[in-house]
């Protein structure tokens, strides 16, 4: 997993990195979105150190809109600065991704049972994100894989009424997001995840709320079973606690 160099996302050609005409403003939302990418694939792997300077060059953007990617990371806990050193990938840690399940479980367990109140047609369409994860995983897309995965979870709010627990709800994701990226290729995690999905799907659909609140719960809880094995196999991810 551990990279000798940078590797950011590649840049399309169209994006506001590209075509400084978009201003400051766009430079830096495409820096933000590029380097996070980056932190939650593990590309830029926990513990590694980034420069302003160094991002700034693999980009072709100047400090100014990395700068201002690297401060809003710090706030949503992605990278941290440690004075007289530098700024550096946030290592992961267990107890955060335990807070990030408890989160999770007091949203989206509720949202489950909400979910099977919704219009049938409505809740039906739960399939379709269902068959593009399935279809991503098939290809080893697990980029793509992981989209339809957030995407599943927003209709579930959104059948709930709630889409706008959502933003809340990332922030508790965001931790987990990367034992996934490190889970799906290298533990099977795809296949747990598309197995509990159908259960999920098939229990909201069905108007189920006891089984719906029950799936969730176990889906929310499953990668706690991996934290172990990753932290074995690379345990220089992982804080000191």
């Amino acid at each position: 997993m551990a990279r000798s160099r940078l590797q950011l996302p590649e840049i399309p050609a169209n994006s506001a990195l590209t075509d400084r005409s978009g201003g400051r403003g766009m430079i830096s939302q495409e820096a933000y979105e590029s380097i996070r990418t980056a932190i939650l694939n593990c590309s830029f792997t926990p513990g590694m150190a980034l420069s302003e300077l160094a991002v700034s060059e693999e980009l072709g953007v100047s400090r100014a809109p990395v700068r201002d990617a690297f401060r809003r990371l710090v706030g949503e806990g992605l990278l941290e600065v440690t004075p007289q050193r530098g700024t550096f990938v946030t290592r992961l840690s267990r107890a955060r991704i335990e807070d990030a399940i408890f989160v999770r479980e007091a949203i989206e367990c509720l949202a489950a049972e909400l979910a099977c109140e919704a219009p049938l047609a409505e809740r039906k369409k739960l399939h379709d994100v269902l068959e593009r994860q399935i279809a991503a995983s098939d290809q080893k897309d697990f980029g793509g894989h992981l989209k339809a995965d957030e995407d599943l979870h927003y209709q579930i709010l959104v059948l709930a009424r709630h889409p706008h627990a959502w933003n809340p709800l990332m922030l508790a994701r965001t931790g987990m997001n990367r034992i996934r990226h490190i889970a799906i290729p290298e533990l099977g995690g795809n296949r747990i995840a598309i197995e509990q999905h159908r259960q999920l799907v098939r229990a909201i659909v069905a108007g189920d709320r006891a089984k719906a609140r029950e799936t969730m719960l176990l889906h929310i809880r499953s990668p706690l079973r991996f934290v172990d094995t990753i932290s074995e196999r690379y345990p220089e991810y992982f804080v000191q606690e």
